[in-house]
């Protein structure tokens, strides 16, 4: 083959791409990521983002980790209903860690990623997508388009990390999409009274919010109708204070000043999978889940790290079988079941209107230590079988 030829091609480099494209480095495949968008100095996404444990472990041994500065830790989490009896504290000594993990900013995370990239020789084409892709017997030839000029490459396995733009490039598409009928808003708050290392997951009348603490500051996840979004958005700050405050409550203290406010639907969509050889897909591309349990980044993670470790034990010209991506799926088919039931399940009992149902369900996970143990795990590091 004349063209230029790897063993994998990455598309998308956010930070599931980036942390696909180290993990097959690490492991000595030829890799090259593509990204639609130009290479950036500084990104003006302002998420954050919540890490488990079990993330901050990979990154670390990828040497993409983040400094003091950057990372927050989240010592325990309090689980609580507005308005309603029952609450649920856990933490890291429940699973015998320091830290259950960390909060990050999302303009942190990812050009210490793509840094990365660059430190560790990961060839790296901004402003390219690929248009096309023909599968030949021991290799798929790419067609890109690199800002307008037209090229091709080739790679034995594709791997789709672009949160589902490319599918159709695939033949793909989402086989499953659900509208949650809310926006969150998201954001950065300061209250009157000192944030910890505790994260707060508080249940309201018309859905949860997330606090994550960032030193003197928390970010926040608000759940609102989407028909309320706009309005609450629009506010002035002391407005918009008071309702937040109003949905809260005020075991965070007195709220006062926000800033960075923003929104995005909430939604969960299931990808289709390949069925036979040469293509995976990873992170959001596979699944979007809802927010509420913050899996979605950690779930994408395990895809990318156990997909190197599938890879580890294959010889470069096997990764376009059909062998490869179907012991890719199965080795991933029960984390990803588990986590979006999980995610789903969650979101669907702590909306119940029944009354008490959520106090329940919280004083029922503080009185089972087992039960407690198990969900803390499975949200650090996926279902371990």
């Amino acid at each position: 083959m004349s063209k230029t030829q790897y063993d994998v091609l990455i598309i998308g480099a956010g930070p599931v791409g980036c942390v696909a494209a180290l993990a097959m480095k690490q492991i000595g495949l030829s890799t090259a990521v593509l990204e639609v968008q130009p290479q950036q100095s500084k990104i003006s996404d302002g998420r954050t983002l919540a890490l488990s444990w079990n993330s901050y472990l990979i990154l670390d041994e990828l040497n993409a980790w983040l400094t003091d500065e950057e990372r927050f830790p989240i010592r325990s989490i309090q689980i609580s209903d507005r308005g309603h009896f029952g609450q649920s504290v856990v933490s890291g000594p429940d699973v015998q860690l320091s830290e259950l993990g960390y909060v990050v900013r999302f303009k942190d995370l990812l050009p210490r990623l793509r840094e990365a990239l660059s430190q560790q020789k990961v060839k790296t084409l901004f402003q390219t997508s690929a248009t096309s892709i023909q599968k030949h017997k021991d290799y798929s030839e790419i067609t890109l388009d690199m800002n307008g000029v037209i090229s091709t490459v080739t790679a034995r396995l594709i791997v789709m990390a672009d949160g589902g733009q490319s599918l159709n490039i695939a033949g793909l598409k989402h086989k499953k999409a659900i509208d949650h009928g809310h926006d969150a808003i998201v954001g950065i708050i300061t209250s009157d009274s000192t944030p910890r290392d505790i994260a707060y997951e508080r249940f309201t009348s018309t859905g949860p919010i997330a606090l994550l603490p960032r030193g003197d500051e928390y970010a926040f996840v608000w759940s609102v109708p989407r028909h309320e979004s706009d309005d609450l958005l629009n506010q002035p700050e002391s407005q918009f204070l008071e309702a937040f405050q109003n949905a809260f409550g005020d075991r965070c203290g007195r709220f006062t000043s926000i800033r960075e406010k923003s929104t995005y639907s909430l939604a969960t969509r299931i990808a289709e999978q390949p069925s036979n050889g040469g293509i995976v897909v990873i992170g959001n591309a596979s699944q979007a889940l809802h927010p509420i349990a913050a899996q979605g980044l950690n779930l994408g993670f395990r895809d990318a790290w156990d997909l190197a470790d599938v890879c580890r034990d294959i010889k470069a010209e096997d990764l376009i079988t059909d062998n490869t991506v179907r012991t890719f799926r199965r080795k991933r088919r029960w984390d990803r079941l588990q986590t979006t039931l999980f995610s789903a399940g969650l979101n669907r009992f702590f909306s119940s209107k029944l009354l008490g149902a959520r106090g329940l369900g919280l004083l029922g996970l503080d009185l089972i230590p087992l039960a407690k143990k198990i969900i803390i795990r499975q949200l650090i590091f996926g279902p371990k079988l």
